[in-house]
């Protein structure tokens, strides 16, 4: 039976995919093909979860194989200057900035010489010990945010985070408690509308719809959800990561290669991802929005 939407209450729901779905590494299943959903409503796509243990090793371990700070940084510290790029650092000088959801603090890391003061939202134990031991202040959760910084945060911003929770829409309501009247939200997420899907709806969808992601946004349905959440001014940007040797082996061995496995030129990739960005294919998205006034 469809469920109802949680981040708009609709029970106009569509099946968006059925088959398998990826549990932890590429080549994992779930033992049986599940049923991820769009809404009518907002056009979100939701996969129903299980009850989930966001401070679980377990858990951080499905997301990137591992708990271990040292991992985080191997994997996503190369990832880092793409997200100050798209936030920019010309209103960041003596501020408060929260990263949600930020890791081993790859982020809080780049940006902690601009801001008078970073905070890092991590529910992972072994993570938010390795933030607070580099001098950010670290909490597990948005509300065990002290009351003293409500509307207090300047910049927030959450990476890859949205869709991983059951609601969603409540983490923004969340963020957006502590932010100034004014104050800046960016997220992202991946972007439902992503180009192999279109060309290999089988062989890509097992590998894109996963256990550890319950909600799946375009861009529309994004700038409804943070609207939803009590925010103004969304602005999505398209960003495609990956390079055109990664898009050939795809279409070739229908499996991921990672980066520059064949050699291909720079201005052939860049002219393939402006290409992806400009028609809103791209496998990325981000939403910059505003706080528009105090909750």
């Amino acid at each position: 039976m469809p469920p109802i939407c949680k981040i708009c209450g609709s029970v106009d729901q569509t099946v968006l995919y059925h088959g398998l779905v990826r549990a932890g590494r590429f080549g994992q299943f779930n033992a049986q093909p599940q049923t991820v959903w769009r809404c009518g409503g907002c056009g979100s796509g939701y996969l129903p979860a299980q009850m989930v243990n966001y401070e679980s090793a377990e858990y951080r371990t499905l997301v990137d194989g591992s708990d271990a700070p040292e991992d985080f940084y191997r994997l996503h510290d190369g990832e880092q200057a793409d997200k100050l790029r798209m936030l920019g650092t010309g209103n960041l000088r003596d501020t408060v900035l929260m990263d949600v959801g930020c890791g081993a603090g790859s982020f809080l890391d780049l940006v902690k010489g601009f801001c008078q003061t970073t905070i890092g939202v991590e529910p992972t134990p072994s993570l938010r010990e390795a933030i607070v031991k580099k001098g950010h202040m670290a909490f597990p959760c948005c509300h065990e945010v002290p009351d003293i910084w409500k509307g207090q945060v300047d910049v927030a911003v959450s990476f890859s985070v949205i869709e991983h929770l059951e609601d969603p829409l409540g983490l923004l309501k969340d963020i957006r408690r502590l932010l100034k009247p004014g104050g800046r939200l960016l997220i992202s997420t991946p972007n439902r509308k992503d180009w192999l899907l279109e060309l290999l709806p089988d062989e890509y969808a097992r590998f894109f719809y996963r256990t550890v992601h319950t909600w799946y946004f375009d861009a529309e349905a994004l700038s409804k959800l943070v609207y939803l959440a009590g925010f103004v001014e969304p602005s999505v940007s398209y960003v495609h990561r990956y390079d055109m040797s990664n898009a050939v082996l795809w279409l070739r061995d229908k499996r991921p290669t990672g980066l520059g496995a064949l050699k291909v030129g720079a201005l052939e990739n860049a002219l393939f991802s402006s290409m992806l960005e400009a028609t809103g294919r791209a496998d990325y998205l981000y939403c910059a929005c505003v706080c528009n006034e105090a909750p």
